[in-house]
C-alpha cells in the first residue's frame, strides 16, 4: 500500500477486493475520532469512510492493547510525501494548494476545528486534471455548532506552521528542493482559503 506517516501504528488489510487501515488509538481517541468521521461526512466533507471500532483488545499474555479504529482505504488517493517526492507531479503544484484551502474551507463550514492541519493529515486524488484533498486523521479535532473567527485564525496559523515544516523535512530527506519556497507555499495556502471563505461567506449587496 502506498502509505504516509503517521504518529500511530497502522496496518492496512485485505477483505474481499476491498481495503481497510486499522489505526492504533486509546480507546477513549478512537471513539472519539469515529464520532467525528461520521458526522463529517454526513455533512458531505471530504473525509474517509469510516467503518467501525475495536475494543477492549487483549494479547495472549493478556495485556491490554489500544482499539482499533478502521477505516475504508480511499482508491486512488496518495499522501503528500509520495506526490511532491516524485519528479514529475500527478498534477500541477499550485493545485495541492488549492485542494488544501478547499478542504479547510469546507470543513469549518461545518464546524469542525481541525486543531492538526497538515500535509500529513490529509490525502490527495486527481480530479479533473486537478487534485481534491481528503482528511483522513480527526483525532485533535472539534466539532462546533459554527466556528468563531478566532478559532479559524487559530487553525490557519497551525495549518501554515505544519505545511512549512514538513516541506522542509520531506525536502531534507530527499535531498533536493519540493517546493521552491515552503513558507511561501504554506502563505498561499492561507491566502487561497481567505478568498474562497470571502466568496462564500461575505453578504451581497
Amino acid at each position: 500500500m502506498e502509505r504516509g506517516i503517521s504518529r500511530h501504528v497502522v496496518r492496512f488489510v485485505e477483505l474481499n477486493g476491498s481495503y481497510y487501515a486499522l489505526k492504533e488509538l486509546p480507546p477513549r481517541l478512537a471513539a472519539r475520532e469515529y464520532r467525528l468521521l461520521s458526522e463529517l461526512a454526513v455533512q458531505n466533507v471530504p473525509v474517509v469512510e469510516a467503518i467501525g471500532t475495536v475494543s477492549e483488545r487483549l494479547a495472549a499474555d493478556g495485556e491490554e492493547l489500544d482499539s482499533i479504529l478502521m477505516t475504508r482505504v480511499l482508491e486512488f488517493a496518495l499522501p503528500y510525501r509520495l506526490i511532491l517526492g516524485r519528479r514529475v507531479l500527478p498534477a500541477p503544484e499550485t493545485t495541492i494548494r488549492s485542494a488544501l484551502a478547499e478542504l479547510l474551507v469546507r470543513i469549518h463550514l461545518a464546524g469542525f476545528f481541525w486543531g492538526d492541519c497538515s500535509l500529513s493529515n490529509a490525502l490527495f486524488r486527481r480530479d479533473a486534471g486537478a487534485l481534491s484533498a481528503y482528511l483522513v486523521d480527526a483525532e485533535t479535532g472539534e466539532l462546533h455548532e459554527r466556528l468563531s473567527d478566532g478559532q479559524r485564525r487559530h487553525d490557519l496559523a497551525i495549518a501554515e506552521e505544519n505545511l512549512a515544516g514538513e516541506l522542509y523535512d520531506l525536502s531534507a530527506e530527499l535531498e533536493r528542493d519540493v517546493v521552491e519556497d515552503p513558507f511561501a507555499f504554506a502563505a498561499d495556502v492561507a491566502e487561497r482559503y481567505e478568498r474562497l471563505w470571502a466568496e462564500l461567506t461575505l453578504d451581497e449587496v
